[in-house]
């Protein structure tokens, strides 16, 4: 698992943590060859809620006693996970804006940075002599696989889950969590919806699982695409959204109405409109 790490940690964009010591430079690159293929590269600072409702991992982390903690230890208040390393300069000048961010949440919310340093305890313990963090929890990541999991561009690199352990959102790169606007007050994800629609002339369906995927099936098969869902999606009255993947489009609207389709004639209860790729495609769908 390390010498994956390691190679991921050469993967990382050097805009963000470029000041690695030489000798984990040295290491990884050595390691690069058993890499996994890099994580497409993320807008740095920007808030991302493309994988919200995904579990957190479950595998754990040492304390500085070198006692075991997963992160549903912290499960009936939202977590804030934050990766970051001590060679990481930009992980480094926003820990005490986080820390200060975990005293003004105390109680509702823990903020949790977790080590990424190879180095093990040996390297972070120094770090956390001087630097005197009050409130935030630090952890170390042993197995060095944390961010190969949550398939981080760069450190630093921070989660947002909540009460029960599902994702909100994710940033990659640093931002000023303590100021106003630094800590995004993004509502938690609905509950996950899947949704099934499917049209005649030319036939079609489509799929849908918010915070995950939606699945497009056309023209009797000879079009297929897949698109990252909504994180909510709310069937009263008329909901809509639209996606992107590559040089593929879509864009969907679902109404709350008796719709039958025109083959089997089955009733169902939304009508659906679907706009893939420019073209328009009308059917029925249902919640399944």
């Amino acid at each position: 698992m390390r010498s994956v790490m390691f190679a991921i940690l050469v993967l990382m964009p050097l805009s963000a943590c470029g000041n690695a010591k030489e000798a984990d430079k040295a290491d990884a690159l050595a390691s690069q060859e058993s890499a996994a293929p890099a994580a497409k590269k993320a807008e740095a600072g920007v808030v991302d809620t493309s994988q919200a409702g995904t579990p957190a991992p479950t595998q754990a982390f040492a304390r500085e006693d070198g006692s075991k903690v997963t992160l549903a230890d912290f499960h009936g208040k939202p977590v804030l996970v934050n990766l970051w390393a001590t060679w990481c300069a930009p992980c480094i000048a926003e820990m005490p804006a986080l820390d200060r961010l975990a005293k003004a949440k105390a109680g509702e919310m823990a903020v949790i940075g977790i080590s990424q340093d190879l180095q093990g305890w040996g390297k972070v313990k120094p770090f956390l002599a001087k630097a005197k963090l009050q409130h935030m929890t630090i952890l170390l990541d042993e197995e060095g696989a944390l961010a190969t999991t949550l398939g981080a561009p760069g450190l630093p690199f921070t989660v947002l889950y909540d009460a029960k352990g599902k994702e909100i959102w994710r940033v990659n790169g640093p931002r000023e969590w303590d100021q106003p606007g630094g800590f995004p007050e993004t509502a938690a994800p609905g509950p996950t919806v899947h949704f099934h629609a499917v049209g005649q002339e030319p036939g079609w369906t489509m799929d849908i699982a918010t915070g995950r995927d939606v699945e497009v099936i056309a023209d009797y098969g000879s079009k297929t695409a897949t698109f990252k869902a909504p994180a909510r999606l709310a069937l009263e009255g008329t909901s809509s959204f639209s996606a992107a993947q590559g040089k593929s489009s879509l864009a969907v609207s679902i109404v709350r109405k008796r719709c039958e389709d025109a083959m089997s004639g089955k009733p169902y209860a939304y009508a659906v409109t679907m706009t893939l790729d420019g073209k328009r495609y009308e059917g029925c769908g249902e919640t399944l």
